[in-house]
């Protein structure tokens, strides 16, 4: 019988049809989570003649037809629940999806589906999970917010990725040389357990927030010239500054909480904060802390602390 080997379990579309299955008209890369009376924002860029019908899960549905350029289109639910938003037509060749007002959750895997994305923006308390490897290869703007749970070694970022920011609580790993070249903003919030000499951070890095049980290690010198705030936590080991040092950029935000045997001597913070006053101006609203098992500065860096604090800085030390 030529169904003896039953054709469900050994149908080459099962593995994943939201990216594989030539036959599948439609993709559901998100479901909403509305409250009653709430309305979805989906702003989107689709090329010219191209067409995207958009189901919102609750009976109506939208038609968008290219070209258009980051324009928003809503549906509010009069019902709260969780409500699938399907897309059919030419979905893989979106380039922009930003969702705003209602929380949603969903998978990369579903949203890899859009495989045409290169700017995705998610806010509220969402709940977005998987693989980074699943992504939208082309993406070269990313931002989750919410509770995400993303994981999966950062070598699997999008390779043209210059802006990832992804809040809640993720497990990425990896070692910070293989993150995209090309990035300049990398924020990621939860249990990360990335490593690396910061000396091989991208060279355009303009921001790196990094919390979790991350172990960086290297030479505050060596970072990027160009970073503007800078955020590391965790059990990174981060011990050197190499001096003479001149600092071109203001990190308005520098936090610095190395663990042991990590961090700077008596003599390195007060050269760092020396330098500091000396290169930069400051302002309102910057913030320079230098805490966990970095040493105490001494009197050395009096003057240089009481002329940063001046122009408005916060400064903690030990």
């Amino acid at each position: 019988m030529p169904w003896i080997t039953n054709p469900w379990t050994t149908n080459p579309w099962t593995t994943n049809p939201w990216t594989t299955n030539p036959w599948m008209t439609y993709c559901s890369p998100i479901d909403a989570k509305p409250t009653a009376g709430q309305t979805l924002t989906l702003k989107l860029s689709l090329p010219a003649e191209k067409t995207v019908t958009i189901d919102w899960g609750d009976g109506n549905t939208t038609n968008v037809i290219g070209p258009v350029s980051s324009v928003d289109y809503t549906n509010t639910y009069t019902d709260a629940g969780t409500y699938p938003i399907r897309m059919s037509g030419d979905y893989q060749d979106l380039t922009r999806l930003e969702i705003k007002d209602v929380n949603v959750d969903g998978t990369t895997e579903r949203l890899g589906a859009l495989s045409g994305l290169t700017y995705f923006v998610c806010s509220g308390s969402n709940t977005l999970s998987g693989d980074v490897a699943n992504l939208p290869v082309g993406l070269t703007y990313a931002i989750f917010n919410g509770q995400n749970i993303l994981s999966g070694d950062i070598t699997n970022l999008p390779v043209d990725l210059w802006t990832f920011v992804c809040n809640g609580n993720n497990t990425l790993s990896g070692d910070i040389t293989n993150l995209p070249a090309g990035l300049r903003a990398f924020s990621c919030g939860g249990n990360n357990t990335l490593s690396g000499d910061i000396t091989n951070l991208p060279a355009g890095l303009t921001s790196l927030r990094c919390g979790g049980s991350n172990t960086l290690s290297g030479d505050v010198a060596n970072l990027p010239v160009g970073l503007t705030t800078f955020y590391c936590t965790g059990r990174n080991t981060i011990s050197d500054y190499t001096t003479p040092h001149t600092w071109t950029t203001k990190p308005a935000t520098f936090q610095l909480k190395p663990v042991a045997p990590g961090g700077l001597s008596t003599a390195e913070i007060d050269q760092l904060l020396i330098d500091f006053d000396d290169d930069l101006t400051w302002s309102s609203g910057n913030v320079i802390t230098l805490t966990g098992t970095n040493a105490a500065r001494s009197s050395a860096s009096d003057a240089a602390v009481s002329n940063i604090v001046a122009e408005g800085c916060s400064v903690t030390t030990n």
